[in-house]
């Protein structure tokens, strides 16, 4: 009946507007800024003076020490994500579960991080336990390097990333079925037994997808090991160092293919795990009000393990706001408002030009996933599932390949975009892309198709339901997409490293420059800055929308 009615709306289309107008440019779109950019970065990495050839591969495979970089990639990636998914699982279970107070507060401080660069935390870390930081040299009386290595990776990744594994199994945990584990409960098992034997099996897929997704963070992330790296070199600061340091580009590229193949091999293998372990619950309407543990000794131990990690945030941004406010951190600690003013005024095109093409990346993404999703969940349109594919690939791709493949991509004829905001607004705008297509499918797929029929019955065309019918009932789902791509968007480092240019600054490239060059302070007070701001719009904008969105239809 639906695809019925789908021939019969675009037949009317002189009645109103219709999208399918808009499945080929979305199609072009998606082959032009994700199959093109890898494909060149591709050729680039096997050709050598103009010419085809797989010696750079061939050197790079018989180089010890690139094996090494791999290795220590791999290892990196591993551990964080093991440990990510770990923390996260008993801090969402703590949450969900526990009996305890200031639970709201606890919530605040583990998602903080998800709003920051992670590059701050490697401020915070320099700051606290640098050669010149305040616990090592300020307490402790030594000058330490121990931070620079596998072990500060490890630690500023954690911190980094692990709030985002935790609201995923946040909202798993609250999405489970409360009656089940008290029918576990009622037939004499424990706590321990209801989650290790009930619990834990229902969230496999979301075990794995956790650890996936605290995988692919570390793979892209640059700013940390650039920071921090010391003696343990990883794939994305020698991608950097072969781009910028040296200016081998062939190497570059083929650096970022070999980084490339274990992301996607990851994120493979997530999905064929979550295809075969996927369990669901029978029944009507789930229960929602889980019983709370309130046994004295697993209500202390939940307060002691998120406290602790909550008191390790709070120490970054502290550190990082004291750093924004003192003459010199580490030798001088008198209070100035200093740094803000050079930021306000040596900087201001810096937060200017993030927070406009962040706004506007955010507005691109959240129209172009919002219409890729409705062609995936609402028509049988020919290559939509070709379409789906190419926009998740940016999923399992990182984010340093991605912004390498676009400076490359776009730094010639056809498409000559290397140094204006249109590179930098699409490289947000694909990054984005995979959420705001998930989010915009499970809405939809919420909402059922008889409101589709009913709207078509009526006279009207596909464009006039989506417009009318379907985007305020999935309003929530957009604006939040909007939010968290243009959180994404401003906090991004990796990505964009290689295509800011002199005319259009971002902030994250600001704050490393900063940091490369010693003005601890000024990078301090960029990064306040730019947490104050995304607090700001994460708080405001929902508030405004929330209220006055309706009125302006």
């Amino acid at each position: 009946m639906a695809v019925a009615l789908e021939g019969v709306t675009e037949r009317r289309g002189g009645r109103g507007w219709t999208l399918v107008a808009f499945y080929p440019i979305l199609a072009l779109f998606l082959l032009v800024f994700v199959a093109y950019p890898m494909l060149d970065l591709f050729a680039r990495a096997i050709t050598v003076d103009g010419k085809p050839s797989f010696s750079v591969f061939a050197r790079l495979l018989t180089d010890k020490f690139i094996w090494q970089v791999l290795w220590n990639t791999l290892l990196l990636g591993c551990t964080v994500a093991a440990l990510g998914t770990i923390l996260a699982t008993i801090y969402a279970y703590a949450i969900t579960r526990v009996a305890i107070f200031g639970k709201g507060v606890w919530h605040f401080f583990a998602v903080l991080p998800t709003i920051s660069p992670p590059i701050l935390m490697a401020l915070g870390l320099i700051l606290l336990y640098g050669r010149r930081g305040l616990v090592t040299n300020g307490l402790l009386g030594i000058q330490s390097t121990a931070l620079y290595g596998f072990w500060g990776l490890v630690f500023a990744q954690l911190i980094s990333y692990f709030p985002f594994a935790y609201l995923m199994m946040l909202h798993l945990f609250r999405g489970l079925d409360a009656s089940i584990e008290e029918v576990a409960g009622t037939m004499g098992a424990n706590a321990w037994r209801v989650f290790t034997t009930v619990t834990l099996p229902l969230l496999v897929p979301g075990l794995a997808g956790s650890a996936l997704l605290m995988f692919g963070y570390s793979f892209a992330d640059l700013g940390n090991p650039l920071l921090l790296g010391g003696d343990f070199p990883v794939m994305s600061s020698q991608i950097y160092l072969a781009i910028i340091g040296m200016y081998d580009v062939p190497q570059g590229a083929a650096l970022s293919i070999i980084l490339l193949v274990p992301a996607v091999l990851m994120f493979v293998a997530h999905k064929h795990l979550s295809a075969r372990t996927a369990f669901a619950t029978v029944g009507a309407k789930a229960s929602s009000r889980h019983r709370m543990i309130r046994h004295r000794p697993a209500q202390i131990a939940a307060l002691v393990f998120v406290g602790g990690i909550t008191l390790l945030i709070f120490l970054q941004y502290a550190t990082v706001f004291a750093g924004a406010t003192t003459q010199l951190f580490g030798i001088n600690y008198t209070l100035t408002i200093k740094h803000f003013s050079d930021v306000l005024t040596k900087s201001r095109h810096v937060l200017v030009d993030t927070l406009m093409l962040g706004v506007i990346a955010s507005a691109v993404a959240v129209v172009v996933g919002l219409l890729l999703a409705y062609f995936v969940a609402r028509t049988r349109m020919p290559g939509r599932n070709a379409l789906d594919f190419l926009a998740n690939l940016p999923l399992a791709i990182p984010g340093t390949v991605i912004g390498l493949s676009f400076a490359l991509a776009f730094n010639h004829f056809p498409l000559m975009l290397t140094g204006t905001a249109a590179v930098i607004i699409v490289a947000f705008v694909v990054r984005s892309l995979p959420y705001g297509i998930r989010s915009g499918v499970a809405a939809l797929d919420q909402l059922h198709r008889s409101l589709d029929e009913a709207s078509t019955t009526m006279g009207s065309t596909s464009g006039q339901t989506l417009w009318r019918i379907l985007v305020p009932l999935v309003r929530p789902a957009l604006l939040a997409g909007m939010i968290f791509s243009f959180t994404r968007s401003v906090t991004t480092l990796s990505a964009v490293i290689f295509i800011v240019s002199p005319h259009w600054s971002l902030v994250t490239p600001t704050i490393l420059s900063q940091m490369d060059r010693g003005d601890v302070g000024q990078a301090a007070a960029l990064s306040v800055l730019v947490v104050l701001v995304v607090l700001l719009v994460i708080h405001g904008v929902p508030r405004l929308f929330g209220r006055d969105w309706r009125e302006a239809q």
